[in-house]
């Protein structure tokens, strides 16, 4: 009897987690409350949510104005960092490396390792940033390293519906495998059938406008807006716009 109630217990437990945890959606750019200051305009995407891998995560969209600091140089203790590119140069320094990065290009920043971004241009520069911790952190600091990733350095390899950059797929201070790729996919067209997988994702529209399903539900999105899909959710993307539409694909696993 003892065992049968423990068991009962951490079942329970365990649904309750899932339920708490985030639910597949779409977060839609516009939508969202803006905050401004004199350097910059922010957006909370996700705050401090919880995943079926992810003790957390958090997402913002932040516009950083001309001959702004985003803040002095600092590390994550504890977290790993994405950073995404939408708009505008960026001058970003990790550790002793400083890059001029412009759209579309990808930062992932190690825990520890030293980061500034300043906008040293005259226009400003839109970003994605998504902050996230493992709840099982894979591999050693040593062996993760940051990463810059300039747009016009990743090559683009057509297909019959569109094309394929491929950015990352390797193993992170959080995860086995992060894996990165931006689709073009042409108009009408799916991206593939709809179907499931154990990674976590999360689709960023960079434009065009699509549908996205998620389990039984369906969304739209267009420039700037961000679906999570999670572990084992069946999904699948539509172009439903005029012309192709592109968009950031990436997983955690």
């Amino acid at each position: 009897m003892k065992y049968l109630i423990i068991l009962l217990f951490t079942l329970t437990m365990q649904e309750i987690f899932a339920q708490n945890a985030l639910q597949g959606r779409v977060f839609n750019l516009n939508a969202l409350q803006k905050n401004e200051d004199e350097s910059r305009v922010f957006r909370q995407i996700i705050k401090n949510e919880r995943t079926d891998f992810m003790e957390k995560i958090s997402i913002h969209h932040s516009t950083l104005k001309p001959g702004h600091k985003l803040r002095p140089a600092h590390a994550q203790e504890s977290d790993e960092e994405l950073i995404i590119i939408q708009e505008g140069t960026l001058t970003v320094t990790i550790n002793d490396q400083t890059k001029e990065l412009g759209a579309g290009s990808v930062l992932l920043i190690m825990p520890k390792d030293m980061q500034q971004m300043n906008n040293l241009s005259k226009s400003d520069v839109s970003y994605y940033v998504l902050i996230y911790k493992s709840k099982t952190p894979k591999t050693n600091q040593e062996i993760a390293k940051s990463q810059m990733i300039d747009w016009n350095t990743v090559a683009f390899k057509p297909h019959d519906k569109g094309g394929r950059r491929d950015f990352f797929d390797r193993p992170t201070a959080m995860f086995n495998r992060v894996e990165m790729h931006v689709t073009t996919l042409n108009e009408g067209l799916n991206s593939h059938p709809p179907h499931k997988h154990i990674a976590e994702e999360m689709i960023l529209l960079v434009n065009g406008n699509a549908r996205m399903q998620i389990g039984e539900n369906f969304y739209e999105g267009s420039k700037g807006d961000l679906f999570f899909l999670p572990s084992n959710q069946l999904h699948n993307l539509i172009n439903i716009g005029k012309g192709s539409t592109t968009y950031f694909a990436f997983q955690f696993n």
